[in-house]
């Protein structure tokens, strides 16, 4: 397997939920199998070199909050065409579906559980840093899902923490039945990463969106992009919704929820 981490943060304002609360930390892991890997980053960077030849867009990297917020270089893109490229790899996903496991952690989380017997430190995360813990969880929830039968492992961790080349998750898989490689890279350089910092992205701004007042037809647009797309993975629950749903309509899905998993 080959797996790429990104984290997504914020935005840190209190919402008016009682379950989607702020300062919430989340990492998001896509896996590829290892045959795709290859074909899977010549495609990445065939697609940004198309763009420079249409556009004149040189940019080394898919960043996606980069590109929805239009910030450069991704602000000399014709208009809507940001909007477009969401479009293009949502499509690229629903088509795939490679596997995607989640982890967050906010205030609902640290209320929720009792973290006192986990080390303080391990593998240079400090689980009092709430993106610290939440990628521990995370590593931890891989190696769980895959212990029944382990394969070999590469996982590719988006820099910001570490400078890259640093290693991840040697002590966390240190009894992995199978070879395990994991490291700190940059998104430039590891194009996996740019796929997970979509599905981070796309994740993240569809929870903010959820709890937001007077969403526009934007908003409500990319809620139902992201909708369509049918992420595979168990940290998502899904529901139907009337286009102007509101927090109460929300809270009472994840309230459902919570009790069905005896919370």
């Amino acid at each position: 397997m080959h797996i790429a981490i990104d984290d997504t943060y914020g935005p840190e304002n209190d919402t008016e939920s009682k379950f989607v609360t702020g300062k919430r930390r989340t990492h998001v892991a896509v896996v590829f199998p290892d045959e795709d890997a290859g074909y899977i980053r010549e495609q990445i960077t065939n697609c940004l070199d198309e763009i420079e030849k249409q556009t004149g867009v040189l940019a080394k990297e898919f960043h996606f909050v980069d590109i929805y917020n239009r910030n450069n270089p991704w602000n000399k893109l014709p208009e809507q065409m940001n909007l477009m490229l969401f479009e293009f790899f949502a499509d690229i996903y629903a088509r795939y579906r490679w596997p995607v496991y989640i982890q967050t952690i906010d205030d609902r989380t640290i209320a929720d559980h009792d973290f006192s017997l986990f080390p303080q430190n391990i593998e240079r995360l400090d689980i009092s840093k709430r993106e610290d813990l939440s990628l521990l969880l995370l590593l931890l929830k891989i190696k769980i899902a895959h212990k029944s039968k382990p394969s070999p492992i590469n996982i590719f961790l988006d820099e910001g923490k570490c400078k890259p080349g640093l290693s991840i998750g040697k002590e966390i898989f240190h009894d992995w039945n199978e070879s395990y490689q994991g490291n700190y890279c940059s998104s430039g350089s590891e194009p996996l990463l740019q796929i997970a910092d979509f599905l981070a992205y796309s994740i993240n701004r569809s929870t903010h969106l959820s709890t937001k007042k007077n969403r526009t037809v934007i908003d409500n647009w990319f809620i139902s992009l992201i909708g369509s797309m049918q992420i595979n993975s168990s940290d998502i629950q899904r529901t139907i919704l009337p286009e102007d749903f509101g927090v109460e309509d929300l809270d009472e899905f994840h309230s459902n929820d919570r009790k069905n998993k005896g919370l």
